[in-house]
């Protein structure tokens, strides 16, 4: 099939549970039956189990390049039709059990000068609870003792596609499985109190529901220039935040490599790199999109919880 933007989800379906569907110019198709029947035609054994979009990834199998080999298989094709997906699907998490999520702070000049921070020398990090985690369109819900304000913060995330540990920068993209849309939700003045106080930030990036992320996953072989990409947020219809990943202080392989040094990254493993300028306050009721071109739109509304 002919070259296009390979754009790959999870998503429930009703009669037979968690699933991978995949985007393509041709359409959207289940690629979890599309791997069965691929499988099946090559006379495997033991064939895989892909109804999680992780499992892909683990496998290596996370590639545009694969992807449209499985769509282009004579038996696959023979059968586009029953594959086809017709009506929008319930999205999940396209990643649901990262064994972590590691985010870049003050990775823009222009980010870090409107909270008042120093440009940093190297690389800052910190991370979010993994249960924070929420899909495109789940609510964000502010809890009912949090009466302070809570922040937006669209970044462009990589996910980790192979183990390592200790590489080198020009080997670190070849580690990247792909990339995703993650809005780094943040109580902010619980965060100004803990820095001021010289306390981890832990808690207030990873309150339930503080970490949207999604809807898709785009092969990191279908992006020739990953900072070359244009970010933006709307609250409500405004633009918010609006920037391009070209204006990143640190570049994607040296996160990587940077990271590599006091970890050990794993399949799955979520890096989010740093958010522009424009970061601001949302409440009850707010619909926040965050869209990253060549990637999607990632959409969740705010919900305050009520109080007992």
């Amino acid at each position: 099939m002919e070259k296009s933007n390979i754009k790959i989800f999870s998503f429930l379906d009703e009669n037979q549970g968690s699933m991978i569907g995949v985007h393509t110019s041709d359409g959207t198709f289940n690629l979890t039956l599309a791997f069965q029947i691929y499988q099946h035609a090559k006379g495997i054994r033991k064939p895989i189990d892909f109804s999680f979009l992780q499992v892909l990834v683990e496998m290596g199998y996370c590639s545009g390049s694969v992807i449209r080999e499985i769509l282009s298989e004579s038996w696959v094709s023979a059968k586009k039709e029953q594959l086809l997906i017709e009506t929008t699907p319930k999205y999940e998490l396209p990643i649901s059990r990262p064994t972590k999520i590691i985010c870049l702070g003050r990775n823009y000049r222009e980010h870090a000068k409107e909270l008042d921070h120093e440009i940093p020398d190297e690389p800052i990090f910190f991370s979010k609870a993994p249960s924070s985690l929420i899909p495109h369109d789940k609510d964000i819900i502010i809890p009912e003792w949090l009466n302070t304000r809570v922040d937006h913060e669209a970044e462009l995330a990589l996910i980790v596609g192979k183990r390592c540990k200790n590489i080198a920068a020009k080997d670190a993209l070849s580690y990247i499985s792909g990339y995703t849309i993650l809005n780094d939700i943040t109580a902010r003045d619980m965060q100004k109190k803990d820095i001021a106080q010289k306390r981890p930030w832990l808690r207030s990036k990873s309150i339930d529901t503080f970490c949207p992320v999604g809807p898709y996953i785009v092969p990191s072989d279908e992006i020739d220039n990953p900072h070359s990409l244009n970010i933006n947020l709307k609250v409500n219809g405004k633009i918010r935040q609006k920037s391009s990943t070209s204006k990143m202080i640190f570049k994607i392989p040296d996160i990587v490599s940077y990271l590599s040094r006091f970890m050990t990254l794993e399949p799955g493993d979520i890096i989010a790199t740093g958010t522009p300028h424009g970061v601001g306050p949302i409440v009850d009721g707010d619909l926040i999109e965050v869209t990253i071109s060549e990637i999607g739109t990632l959409r969740n509304r705010v919900v305050k919880e009520a109080s007992n």
